[in-house]
């Protein structure tokens, strides 16, 4: 069964330290640094480590209510989004720009669902995103109700939400090369022409925005994993494995209201250092 690495309810006071300490590195608009340590590290955390959920009191509760309150409604507007490519001696950034629609509808059991609909206007292409937020038997969850879909809760303020999650995804190994076996002769076969047939072109194909991968159960890497290069998502590049086991993604989500404007800001960190960013504006 797919399940979250790790989630808790209240955040260590090292661990926010640390992400506020990257949210102070003075940096030009949306910029990102690639390969700077994930908050975890900062910490001195194991990223790797499964630790068990912890439960919101209920002033925190309450507080989460009122913001999910004000988000509650139709938004518009655009994002910027920067994925670091290449390795980390020789990194270099893509930048997409999108327009979005995006729709937050919270319910009478305290969920919170956000649905967008993205347009990429260089690529003319049209992509969905959804996901969902939980509070429910004392645990702020997101995508599941059940404990799978545990989550880090780093700030919770009647403007702002900060939280992390956290998954595995583990590499397939490749296929076992088959044993040597004796070939049998295979008798001639006489080929007759085939008749000129037209050939209709082939329709053009847009090439895929988005590509989600399901966690999986935890899993202990071996030691001297090496980090070297990270994966493009809008170029194709040769993969490199960070792991013999697969690779640990933290997604640190932080969402902020400013006067009658949302923004919502998605950091991806791989094996513990920066892989990607992505800012909505919206209003």
């Amino acid at each position: 069964m797919s399940k979250f690495l790790y989630g808790k309810g209240c955040v260590s006071p090292f661990l926010m330290t640390a992400f506020v300490y990257l949210l102070m590195i003075p940096l030009p608009a949306f910029a990102i640094a690639c390969y700077e340590p994930s908050p975890s590290v900062v910490a001195g955390d194991n990223i790797f480590e499964y630790k068990k959920a912890e439960t919101l009191s209920l002033s925190e509760q309450r507080t989460l209510q009122s913001f999910f309150k004000k988000i509650d409604r139709q938004w518009q507007g655009s994002a910027n989004r920067v994925t670091c490519v290449g390795s980390e001696l020789n990194a270099r950034q893509v930048k997409r720009k999108t327009n979005i629609s995006m729709e937050a509808d919270g319910d009478y059991r305290r969920d919170m669902t956000f649905r967008s609909e993205i347009y990429n206007p260089e690529r003319k292409t049209r992509y969905s995103e959804k996901f969902s937020l939980y509070l429910i038997d004392d645990f702020l969850r997101m995508d599941s109700r059940g404990p799978d879909g545990d989550i880090e809760i780093m700030r919770i303020a009647t403007n702002e939400l900060i939280f992390l999650q956290r998954y595995f995804v583990r590499k397939l190994k490749p296929a076992k090369p088959e044993e040597d076996k004796p070939v049998k002769p295979v008798p001639p076969v006489s080929i007759q022409p085939l008749p000129a047939i037209p050939i209709n072109p082939l329709p053009s194909i847009q090439p895929v925005d988005e590509v989600t991968t399901l966690p999986i159960g935890p899993s202990q890497p071996r030691d001297g994993r090496k980090r070297n290069t990270r994966p493009a998502e809008d170029e194709q590049e040769e993969e490199v494995v960070y792991s013999p086991g697969g690779v640990l993604n933290e997604v640190v989500r932080h969402l902020v209201i400013k006067g009658r404007a949302l923004q919502i800001e998605t950091t991806v960190y791989t094996n513990g250092y920066l892989a990607s960013s992505e800012k909505w504006q919206l209003r």
